[in-house]
């Protein structure tokens, strides 16, 4: 069995999350992935190569998937509701009929 080491470059890192290398420099822009968890300088200054933790970066995104598929959830549920509230009803208990 083999196991994936901790940090590995960019490159390894976009191939074992099956995302673009773009898509990486975006999350680590975006501050989706943040520094000394989820990804290093490799040399310890700036600018220099980046290598990524691949256990905590899943993690994070398993994390993410989960809240973004209950707020979900939890929208379509408002929705149902709102449409339900929406939904005009009448008694079926007879009419009083006005005297004339």
């Amino acid at each position: 069995m083999s196991t994936t080491p901790v940090w590995v470059h960019e490159p390894e890192a976009a191939k074992l999350l099956v995302i673009s290398h773009g898509t990486l420099r975006s999350m680590r822009r975006d501050g989706r992935l943040t520094p000394g968890d989820h990804f290093i300088f490799a040399t310890g200054a700036a600018g220099g190569p980046v290598v990524y933790n691949i256990p905590a970066i899943r993690e994070s995104l398993a994390e993410r998937t989960v809240e973004m598929v209950a707020a979900e959830a939890k929208r379509r549920a408002a929705s149902r509701q709102d449409k339900q509230d929406s939904i005009e009803t009448f008694s079926d208990a007879p009419r009083e009929r006005a005297e004339p």
